[in-house]
């Protein structure tokens, strides 16, 4: 092989298409590789003495830098998901790999792009799905899904997707009465505990899937209420 056709031994990280990031332990970007600009939007020499921080989704900050302490503490992190925004916007998907090298003092990570990987799986709702205002709760008949206004869809019971139906659709209050009934219950006959203990699920379950809290307020001894914006697709 000529000269001219080789590659040199230092471009290969910039053939990869993950992006590899050596950043010092202040979290101030030291290096990065070609592919950080498919991924991120930004060329190398744009990142380089920046914080990686600053590029990360404002909802995933405070859980990325517990991230970070691990590493910088010896742990070797795998496969650990965050978001980013582009630099055109976008929010991307980054699965990391990283570790602390305490003889350079670098933190070195390599980061793949895994949204379309997302879609895919179906844990991210399709674009035409989504309604132009990102703020929106959406509820999903068919299939039977909540999509949180930063795309992701939490699965739901028949169960749960009355309930919701029910709150989305009655206004400032809802009573408990008019919830047993959409569930097909007698009121005079239904365990209310057993209303309350499906709203703590399903409070958990949607935020331990999409990272948001349910936006629904308990009204004592009267029901309950759906506070945020959502629309119903039918």
């Amino acid at each position: 092989m000529t000269e001219e056709g080789a590659v040199k031994k230092n471009d290969y990280t910039d053939l990869t298409l993950d992006a590899i990031f050596a950043v010092d332990a202040q979290a101030r970007c030291i290096s990065a590789s070609g592919a950080c600009e498919r991924i991120f939007g930004y060329k190398p020499e744009e990142m380089i003495g920046r914080r990686m921080l600053e590029f990360v989704h404002p909802e995933d900050q405070q859980r990325t830098e517990q991230s970070i302490n691990r590493v910088m503490d010896g742990y070797l992190q795998r496969h650990f998901e965050n978001r980013y925004i582009r630099k055109d916007g976008q929010v991307v998907y980054i699965s990391w790999s990283a570790t602390w090298s305490e003889h350079h003092q670098l933190r070195i990570g390599v980061a793949r792009d895994i949204t379309e990987l997302k879609f895919d799986k179906g844990e991210l709702a399709a674009r035409e799905l989504l309604s132009k205002d990102s703020s929106y709760w959406q509820l999903s008949a068919s299939p039977r899904r909540l999509i949180s206004p930063n795309s992701i869809i939490v699965p739901l019971s028949q169960q749960d997707h009355t309930v919701l139906l029910t709150l989305m659709s009655g206004g400032e209050c809802v009573t408990r009465k008019t919830i047993i009934e959409a569930l097909g219950k007698d009121f005079l006959d239904y365990d209310q505990r057993r209303l309350d203990t499906q709203m703590l699920r399903l409070r958990r379950k949607v935020n331990e899937t999409c990272g948001q809290p349910l936006p629904v307020n308990t009204l004592r001894s009267i029901g309950y209420c759906f506070y945020e914006p959502a629309q119903i697709l039918r």
